[in-house]
């Protein structure tokens, strides 16, 4: 019998460390500032939310990147990451007509339920 593995059969290298009490001080001081971002006196509630959602994005990306280890991968993980974050940008922007101008369809097709038309 021979001492090497088996073909195929490879042993998973561990040799990069991860400090997650670091990323998880991160991931908190990142939710602090996303809740004192709200009470900021912005005008306009699209600011805030794009203010929350750039927070949001980068604790989805420290996540990603320490938690599930996807900094440590090759690159072709990131070439398939593409799809799915394709999709998830294509399914938002196509959503917003409907979140910009709903009310005006809303109030346009329920006109005649509130003024009792008969």
């Amino acid at each position: 019998m021979s001492d090497a593995p088996a073909h195929g059969v490879t042993e998973p290298a561990h040799d990069h460390k991860v400090n997650y009490l670091a990323i998880f001080i991160l991931l908190v001081i990142l939710t602090v500032v996303t809740v004192l971002a709200a009470f900021l006196d912005i005008k306009k509630e699209w600011q805030k939310i794009a203010i929350a959602l750039a927070i949001a994005s980068v604790k989805a990306a420290a996540v990603v990147l320490y938690f599930m280890h996807l900094k440590f991968e090759g690159k072709l993980i990131y070439l398939i990451l593409i799809v799915p974050v394709s999709f998830c940008v294509l399914l938002v922007v196509s959503l917003l007509p409907d979140i910009s101008f709903g009310n005006i369809f809303h109030d346009f097709l329920t006109k005649d339920l509130r003024h009792g038309a008969h």
